[in-house]
C-alpha cells in the first residue's frame, strides 16, 4: 500500500466529511465566530472557544500565534482533525482555475504551482473554509506548510 498527497478533491472530500456547507460542523453561515472551535487561524491567537468564551491557548500556542497541537480543535465527523486552518495542506494536484468536475477529478499533470487548501494559523479564518483554494510553488517553505498523506486501500 502506498502513501501519497491527497489531490485536491480528495481532500476537499476528507475535509467536509458528507457536509456540503462552508466548514465540516454542517452550518450553514459564513462566520468568523463558526471557526473559533474548528481551527487555529491567525485572528484567534491559539485561543480555545468553549461554551461561548475564550479559554486558555491551544497546546503549544500563544498569543502571537503559531501551529496547534493535533486534536486541539473538534474533529470533523470522520474524527480527523485539522481541516480548517494550524496548518496549509499541500495537495498532489498542480494548479488549475478550476477542475473539470464529476467524481474523484484530476488537476493537471504538470505546472509550476501546486494546490494547497485549509488555511492556517497565518491565514485569516476565510481560507479555511472546506472550498478555499489558494497554490504556490512546491519549492516555498515556510513554517505555515504541512501535509497530510493518504493511504491507498487498493493492493498495487
Amino acid at each position: 500500500m502506498d502513501f501519497d498527497l491527497p489531490t485536491e478533491a480528495q481532500w476537499e472530500y476528507l475535509c467536509r466529511a458528507g457536509t456540503t456547507t462552508y466548514y465540516n460542523d454542517g452550518s450553514g453561515t459564513v462566520v468568523e465566530a463558526q471557526v473559533y472551535a474548528l481551527g487555529q487561524y491567525t485572528n484567534n491567537g491559539g485561543m480555545l472557544w468553549e461554551n461561548e468564551k475564550w479559554t486558555t491557548p491551544a497546546s503549544g500556542c500563544g498569543p502571537t500565534n503559531a501551529t496547534a497541537a493535533v486534536g486541539s480543535y473538534l474533529p470533523n465527523a470522520w474524527g480527523l482533525y485539522d481541516t480548517h486552518g494550524n496548518v496549509i495542506e499541500w495537495c498532489l494536484d498542480w494548479y488549475a482555475s478550476s477542475l473539470a468536475g464529476g467524481e474523484d477529478p484530476k488537476g493537471p499533470e504538470s505546472g509550476s504551482k501546486r494546490i494547497w487548501r485549509g488555511g492556517c494559523w497565518a491565514e485569516g479564518w476565510g481560507l479555511s473554509r472546506s472550498g478555499a483554494r489558494l497554490s504556490d510553488p512546491p519549492e516555498r517553505n515556510l513554517n505555515r506548510f504541512g501535509l497530510r498523506l493518504v493511504r491507498s486501500a487498493i493492493a498495487q
